[in-house]
C-alpha cells in the first residue's frame, strides 16, 4: 500500500472545493432569507395602511356614536317636555 501524499496544489483544490459546497448553499438560503424580509417588509407597510385607515374608521364610529347619544338624549328630553305639555293642557 503506498502513501498519498497531498501537496499544496491538490490541499488549495480540496479547499476551495469544500469551501464552493458549503458556500453556495449558504448564498442560495441568504437570498431567500433576504427576498422573505423585503415581502414581509412589504406586507408590513400594506398592514400599516390597513391599520391607520381602520383607526379613522373606529374615530368617526365614535363621533357618530357621540352623536346619537347626544340626539338620543334631546329626543328624551323633548318627550319629557311633551309630557308636562299635555298634563298641562288636560288639566
Amino acid at each position: 500500500m503506498g502513501t498519498m501524499v497531498i501537496n499544496s496544489d491538490t490541499a488549495w483544490k480540496i479547499f476551495t472545493t469544500v469551501l464552493g459546497v458549503l458556500i453556495v448553499p449558504l448564498v442560495a438560503w441568504v437570498w431567500n432569507v433576504n427576498v422573505e424580509v423585503t415581502q414581509l417588509r412589504n406586507d408590513l407597510g400594506d398592514l400599516e395602511g390597513i391599520v391607520a385607515d381602520l383607526d379613522r374608521q373606529v374615530e368617526k364610529q365614535e363621533e357618530t356614536s357621540r352623536t346619537l347619544i347626544g340626539v338620543e338624549r334631546d329626543v328624551q328630553h323633548i318627550r319629557e317636555i311633551l309630557d308636562r305639555i299635555e298634563v298641562l293642557v288636560t288639566q
